[in-house]
């Protein structure tokens, strides 16, 4: 049993609040545990010098932490972490899309940390990709494009080890005293779109990692049972 009282192998809470703004084209607040991300999309047909004339559209993010959303005032809204992690964000999202059937367009996803309590890459990319999935049925509905440009759903978790076991979506006291700390994204159909660890403590032991590798294609079913229950039928009957 953890501290928050979860089993080894539990999420916390997860949920998306779809629509939550009004003026962003797409906007998703997603909660995981006592982690709050605001995801925020923006179209624009203004593509980067470098997708001109290749034919495809792009999406990148953008991160940021709000200076009240750790316990001391963080005043590093951008620094080198943000960078990585938009990183991170970018090219996992645009992993889950096909950019060449929107040629026209570009995607910015805001990832804005509201609080956070471990695991803010990954609320912010299982919250992006619902805000992303919302914007494009929205440029479906508008006759912008022909087909949501799916080519897998994805869903992203955490884990660290701690004296040898698998914790599953750590909150950020169980990840600031890990021994291993990793982040995976996997697709429904059990590929690997992103894998990163670092041996904070100890190396890892290798069949641990492939024992987390399987964990995580098991435990995204339930990541996707939410975005089902949250995305509503319509939407669904076209991706799932």
């Amino acid at each position: 049993m953890r501290i928050d009282g979860r089993q080894n192998l539990e999420f916390r809470k997860m949920d998306f609040h779809v629509d939550y703004l009004k003026i962003p084209f797409s906007c998703v607040k997603g909660v995981l545990g006592d982690t709050v991300v605001l995801v925020s999309v923006t179209l624009t047909d203004a593509l980067p010098d470098f997708c001109k004339g290749l034919g495809h559209g792009w999406i990148t993010a953008e991160y940021r932490m709000l200076p009240a959303s750790t316990i001391t005032r963080n005043p590093n809204i951008v620094n080198a972490r943000a960078q990585e992690i938009r990183r991170i964000v970018s090219r996992v999202l645009r992993s889950a899309f096909d950019l060449y059937k929107f040629p026209k367009y570009q995607l910015i996803v805001d990832c804005d940390v509201l609080q956070a309590d471990g695991g803010t890459r990954i609320a912010c990319i299982n919250t992006g990709f619902v805000a992303l999935l919302v914007a494009f049925n929205k440029l479906l509905q508008q006759g912008a494009i022909e087909c949501i440009p799916l080519k897998s759903v994805i869903a992203a978790m955490s884990f660290v080890i701690q004296d040898g076991q698998i914790l599953l979506d750590p909150n950020y006291i169980e990840d600031s005293s890990a021994d291993v700390d990793l982040n995976i994204v996997v697709t429904a159909d059990n590929k690997i779109s992103e894998l990163q660890f670092s041996s904070e403590k100890d190396f890892m032991n290798p069949e641990l990692l492939s024992e987390i590798i399987q964990i995580s294609f098991q435990k995204s079913r339930e990541i996707i049972d939410i975005y089902r229950s949250k995305l509503g039928g319509v939407l669904l009957d076209k991706i799932f």
